[in-house]
């Protein structure tokens, strides 16, 4: 994709997110808020599912972020009317954090529990308090004052850091509620020295947690679609930071320049995307932060814009998303055509990526095939037990599949997290050994993530099995760039004793081919290309079985795992894996 057209493409995108925002504010102006009753409220306590009381949660937000863009972008009496509306009732909510974050028993002050969604509530009307200071009603702002400073900014600044579990935290919670906390202050706290030592508190936070949660390679390992919500949050912040206090830019750390690149390297051909952890393999990406990001440092990179969230697209509906789509991709594309920045880039379509601290290692070849490997430990955050795992994609179609992110339940967070298939070892494309998964922890790990040239990595992973008797897991990757096609060479040394099963993951039908020459071939038959599998002699029959999987949106699915036990010589079992492409039969 040339530069000219990702450009039209971006500027299509912000024509259709203004008209999103109008034709969603006309379906909602005569409709009411549902309400939230208690009754919703109690049933993740009582039954672990937290959806049912969300639905009703988001869509009040849906109403609070429509008309507060609404109102910001054209400043309709209208929308200002129904905005003043929708600031009531969501002052007026029992509590404003989710309830899958409150612990009702443990904490007799539960209401005023500061979670992610409290945060994001408080900023929101504080946000718009300010945008919008000229245009609400003074019984509105005043709403909106006490409520915020009763429910956020005087229990943050009673508490003493760090506080609530997540200003130490090293993951998105910290930049979330650390962020939206921070920009909340810059927008209702009285210019001083309280609030500078507010803010000074904020950064601390940010910078000594959750920026360490970081390697120098700027990946996030929690997934891609927590990379956005946390860094979203705190680049917001950032950006509010900086326009308070110039003098103090955490744009400019060398870490979050390197962060800032994380999201182009997670994005392939088809809008497809690495789902690592709980990751997704279909994200759709923030336009407004990428923008921002274009404006910040060079060679920034863009997915194709197709594959950019919408103002519909998230169903939280978090107001800084929302906002800084309209705002800050409007003047991306102003800077632009007064040329202060570059023109888009597209994503780069072939080359190699090796991430030492995350231990990933992205593979791109010729016409959109991709592997993408990792080492790592069972103790990352949002957790699955797959070390040595990897994915594969060509032409968008992920043929050997990493499941990502199950639908959160209690259960999914719970001691029992790793009896759910899509996070325990058989949900992943690596060696099941002795019968028993991975385990998880975080000395349950790789002791060695090497590159042997460009298109070559070892993964040594025997410290990830709970076996007594297992020495040693090589795993051996040979990508071929020019034809897509790739092996993989597994070494265990173990007793004969210990059975060693291969296991594969795809959400395509599989069929089993057995030769007389002894060597076995499995098809995967994608829509576009069908991957054909090629090894040798198999201890027992190739099986494929049905593996139920619940995704993440509560969808109940069938995903094939393919397995095979490997022969064992003597105190060595070996399998070579050779994988390459088909045209998929019309």
């Amino acid at each position: 994709m040339d530069n000219m057209k990702m450009l039209d493409k971006i500027k299509n995108y912000a024509e259709h997110y203004e008209n999103e925002v109008r034709d969603i504010s006309n379906q909602l102006r005569d409709e009411m808020m549902p309400e939230l009753s208690r009754e919703l409220f109690d049933e993740y306590e009582i039954t672990g599912n937290r959806l049912r009381y969300e639905e009703g949660y988001f869509k009040r937000r849906e109403f609070l972020s429509t008309f507060g863009l609404a109102s910001v972008i054209w400043h309709k009496k209208e929308d200002i009317e129904k905005l003043e509306y929708v600031i009531k009732e969501i002052c007026s909510e029992e509590c404003w954090a989710l309830s899958a974050h409150v612990k009702r028993l443990e904490n007799p002050n539960w209401r005023m529990t500061i979670d992610l969604t409290a945060s994001e509530t408080g900023h929101t009307l504080a946000h718009l308090y300010t945008l919008l200071k000229d245009e609400l009603s003074e019984e509105t702002k005043e709403c909106i004052r006490k409520e915020v400073f009763r429910r956020i900014l005087t229990p943050f600044m009673s508490a003493k850091a760090p506080a609530y579990g997540w200003e130490d935290a090293t993951n998105n919670w910290n930049a979330v509620c650390c962020g939206n906390i921070g920009s909340t202050a810059i927008y209702l706290l009285e210019d001083g020295s309280e609030k500078d030592a507010f803010l000074e508190r904020i950064r601390y936070a940010i910078e000594t947690y959750y920026l360490a949660g970081f390697g120098e390679d700027g990946v996030c390992e929690e997934g891609l679609g927590y990379w956005v919500y946390g860094f979203m949050n705190m680049v917001v912040f950032a950006m509010d930071q900086r326009l308070y206090n110039p003098t103090y830019d955490m744009m400019a750390l060398k870490k979050v320049e390197k962060i800032a690149h994380f999201q182009e390297m997670c994005y392939f051909s088809h809008g497809r995307t690495i789902s690592f952890s709980d990751g997704s393999s279909n994200g759709e990406y923030p336009m407004g932060l990428t923008c921002c990001l274009a404006n910040l440092y060079k060679d920034i990179r863009f997915p194709d814009p197709i594959y950019a969230r919408g103002f519909s697209g998230d169903r939280c509906w978090n107001w800084n998303e929302l906002y800084t789509g309209w705002y800050w991709t409007k003047n991306y594309l102003e800077d632009v055509e007064k040329k202060i920045v570059e023109e888009p880039k597209p994503l780069l379509e072939e080359g190699t990526d090796f991430l030492k601290d995350a231990q990933w290692c992205i593979l791109r070849g010729k016409d959109n095939t991709a592997l993408v490997a990792k080492g790592g430990n069972n103790d990352e955050p949002h957790n699955h037990n797959d070390v040595g795992s990897f994915l594969y994609l060509a032409d968008g179609e992920a043929l050997l599949e990493d499941l990502g992110s199950g639908e959160y339940t209690k259960k999914y967070f719970s001691d029992e997290r790793y009896e759910i298939f899509c996070t325990r070892g058989k949900g992943h494309n690596m060696p099941i050994i002795g019968g028993v998964d991975q385990k998880a922890g975080s000395k349950y790990r790789a002791d060695a993530f090497e590159r042997k040239d460009e298109n070559t990595i070892l993964i040594s992973f025997a410290k990830a099995y709970d076996v007594s008797s297992v020495d040693t897991v090589l795993r051996e990757i040979s990508f071929e760039k020019e034809t897509g096609s790739f092996t993989v060479r597994d070494h265990v040394v173990c007793d004969a004793d210990v059975p060693v099963f291969e296991n594969l993951v795809t959400r395509y039908p599989v069929t089993v081919h057995t030769g007389q020459d002894h060597k076995n071939k499995v098809v995967i038959h994608g829509e576009r290309h069908k991957l054909v599998i090629e090894f040798g002699e198999a201890a027992g029959a190739v099986l494929v079985t049905k593996e139920p999987h619940v995704n993440h949106e509560a969808q109940d699915e069938l995903v094939n795992r393919i397995s095979w036990e490997v022969l064992h010589n003597e105190q060595n079992a070996d399998c070579k894996m050779y994988f390459y492409l088909e045209q998929t039969d019309k």
